[in-house]
């Protein structure tokens, strides 16, 4: 059987038996991956630390190609990502940020540019920095990426900028009506054209330079309820990991 050698992501882990894990990695070259680690259970396992959700590693696996489910061969550390661990608040914005990843990819499909995000996305959460902007950028962009980009530029039923100081929103058109074209077109929420404007920004800005954008408190709320319901709108469902985010940033 041929061995298949990339970095990963360390998505989630489940128990398969007493001694062994079934692990889902997010891979550099080969996309999301399914693989048992046997003997991972083990006190003594040779994976230590390797197989924790959030790790950055270096894979090797084998197994039929389109098969689904792999064997883990080897699995080293790249990063534990141990600033992260360390604060409550990245943490749980991490764990957020990898089960988005995880419930918006499919099996099988090589991303290369989805990889470099996401792993860019967990270096530039810090501890220091209120990571609520950093969550909007995440979910905007891998969004885009997996080919969801939400239409902002302009109104998607007459094609022009809108110029009133509001837009609505139709989630499922996935873009913008100007106010003149609301009619007969129902739309789920309503959006200040200043708030468009931010959510233009958040798609292009540098990831590395996230912390240097300012924006109004009254925004940031507006922002959060699109974003969260522009995933809602694509997955159908709530990620677990989404109510203890809330509680966890309420009670700070």
């Amino acid at each position: 059987m041929p061995l298949f050698r990339t970095r990963a992501l360390v998505l989630k882990v489940h128990y398969l038996s007493d001694t062994d894990k079934l692990v889902t990695f997010f891979t550099e070259r080969y996309g999301k991956v399914k693989a048992v680690a046997k003997g991972a259970r083990r006190l003594k396992s040779r994976y230590g630390a390797s197989l924790e959700p959030l790790t950055l590693v270096s894979l090797i696996y084998f197994g039929k190609e389109h098969q689904d489910l792999f064997r883990v061969n080897q699995c080293d550390i790249v990063s534990f990502h141990q600033e992260i661990r360390d604060s409550l608040d990245t943490f749980f914005y991490a764990l957020y940020f990898i089960e988005l990843l995880d419930s918006l990819t499919a099996e099988g499909h090589c991303d290369t540019e989805v990889f470099a995000f996401a792993t860019a996305s967990l270096e530039a959460l810090n501890p220091e920095q209120n990571p609520e902007l950093l969550c909007r950028i995440f979910e905007l962009r891998l969004l885009s990426l997996l080919g969801y980009r939400p239409r902002l530029e302009q109104c998607v039923k007459c094609r022009k900028f809108p110029r009133s100081h509001w837009v609505g929103f139709s989630y499922n058109s996935q873009g913008i009506f100007c106010a003149p074209c609301l009619e007969g077109n129902p739309v789920e929420a309503r959006i200040k054209l200043g708030t468009l404007q931010y959510l233009k920004r958040l798609l292009t800005h540098d990831l590395q330079r996230w912390t240097r954008l300012k924006i109004p408190k009254d925004t940031e709320q507006e922002l959060e309820q699109f974003t969260h319901r522009l995933v809602l709108a694509r997955l159908g469902r709530e990620l677990k990991s989404y109510p203890l985010l809330k509680q966890m940033t309420q009670s700070t």
